[in-house]
């Protein structure tokens, strides 16, 4: 007989396996163990050679009376293949889908084998639907019901983010992700460790981003207290023994007086953990990093999308010129700081003149590593609605690392693709970047996080 127990959270992540934890997840198994006093279980799917087979083993040994999926948009398919499995297996157990994928394409999820849809901030929702016997007043839900689909008003934010719990890292097991976890691996020692979220929120309108995280965490940026985010690092220091960590949270430096608040309370704390963080490059200024840097800071990600300036802050709405992004890298390099720069290649409209250019830039560009994505209309985002009769592929098929999403009359996938390597193989043989490539490759330290880079490209 299978063992009754309460809920269970799954993370869909199939197609890349990561060092990078699921803080939605952890956030949300968190706020259920604090409110309900019930202990979830969580499986990250990017940990098992079989997922589904895994899923089906679970299944049979435990009968939940809840499931949570929380998924983005480039994992609905395994979600949707997970719900069927669910109610084949376990036709009892409520099946609840939540995360961004939900949030933006409700409607395309009403066929799935599901009872709730969670729109927006979950860790609220979840206990409310757990708690509640009538869903008919919870707000930021679509449930089932007489064969049709409710669908409820929007939830508010959750203005306070200090009064939720720390995401539940004791969960899971942390060591497998902190040895894939390659964040800081530029720096130049394999640093184990892992990402936290200061912020949630974001007030620009990239339209590769934007109106989504709105929907997702309303148009306010919502921020953390410098004391509450040390005390979970501390926490992690202390317990799981991390000795690095990113800020994921889409730009940290945006306010600058917490900004330097929180690094106070890191030198107060003797934190000593080193630390990345995305920028946006019209905020860099040296006074802020070197703040920054005094608290632990080595390395900063920042969002160049394009050497064309028509495609970034036209197509791309980035509003940031090639000056601003020129004097950001010389700053952080002056400060001794390790730089990744965003690309994106295949944007509507883009000649390959345009992206020659832009792989040309990242190797002009005083970079210590680069990302280079295929342009990407996430659903619901301003770029997926003033393109959307250039896509060509299905929603359930989006990948920006390996699938061209868009019909162009000059750029194909193969064309694009074949661009992507060349310019990771063109920014990275230099010699003064080769070396410490090197060192990764036959290093037994680097070696799988290395590899999964490299699947992510290949």
């Amino acid at each position: 007989m299978p063992r009754i127990k309460e809920l269970l959270l799954i993370y869909p992540r199939i197609r890349y396996p990561s060092g990078d934890v699921p803080l939605g997840i952890l956030y949300l198994a968190s706020a259920v163990r604090e409110k309900l006093n019930i202990q979830p279980e969580i499986m990250d799917l990017g940990f098992f050679k079989d997922p589904f087979q895994e899923i089906r083993n679970r299944l049979m040994q435990n009968q939940y009376q809840w499931v949570g999926i929380s998924a983005m948009i480039t994992m609905a398919e395994p979600a949707k293949k997970i719900a069927q499995l669910i109610k084949s297996i376990s036709p009892e157990s409520k099946v609840i889908l939540g995360g961004p994928h939900p949030t933006t394409l409700a409607e395309k999820c009403l066929n799935h084998n599901l009872d709730y849809l969670a729109v927006g901030e979950g860790e609220l929702t979840i206990c409310e639907i757990m708690e509640k016997p009538e869903p008919e007043n919870i707000p930021g839900i679509w449930f089932r019901k007489n064969g049709g689909w409710i669908k409820n008003p929007p939830r508010a934010n959750i203005e306070n983010l200090d009064a939720l719990p720390f995401p539940a890292f004791d969960l899971i097991e942390l060591e497998p992700y902190k040895k894939l976890w390659f964040q800081l691996d530029t720096i130049g020692r394999p640093i184990q460790g892992t990402s936290i979220i200061a912020s949630r929120g974001c007030p620009y309108q990239c339209s590769f981003c934007q109106p989504t995280l709105e929907k997702l965490f309303g148009k306010k940026l919502r921020k953390r207290s410098p004391e509450n985010i040390v005390r979970e690092l501390l926490w992690l220091k202390k317990d799981f023994q991390i000795e690095g960590f990113i800020f994921v949270d889409d730009t940290l430096i945006l306010d600058k007086a917490w900004c330097q608040a929180l690094a106070e309370q890191m030198r107060k704390e003797k934190l000593n953990l080193v630390f990345g963080a995305n920028v946006r490059a019209e905020l860099v200024e040296e006074d802020i990093l070197g703040e920054l840097k005094s608290a632990g800071l080595g390395k900063i990600y920042l969002g160049v999308e394009s050497f064309s300036e028509q495609i970034r802050n036209y197509v791309l709405n980035k509003k940031i010129s090639n000056e601003e992004i020129q004097r950001a890298v010389e700053i952080a390099k002056k400060l001794g700081l390790k730089v990744q720069g965003y690309f994106m290649i295949g944007a509507p409209g883009e000649t390959k003149k345009e992206v020659k250019a832009t792989l040309a830039y990242a190797r002009r560009l005083n970079l210590d590593d680069i990302t280079i994505n295929l342009t990407t209309p996430l659903p619901g985002t301003f770029l997926y609605q003033r393109y959307y009769s250039e896509i060509s592929l299905p929603e359930e098929k989006f990948d920006y690392y390996r699938h061209y999403a868009f019909r162009a009359k000059e750029l194909s996938q193969s064309w694009l693709r074949c661009a992507q390597v060349w310019g990771y193989l063109l920014f990275y043989l230099p010699p003064k970047r080769f070396w410490a490539l090197f060192k990764m490759l036959f290093s037994k330290a680097f070696l799988p996080r290395t590899i999964l880079k490299l699947k992510r490209v290949l």
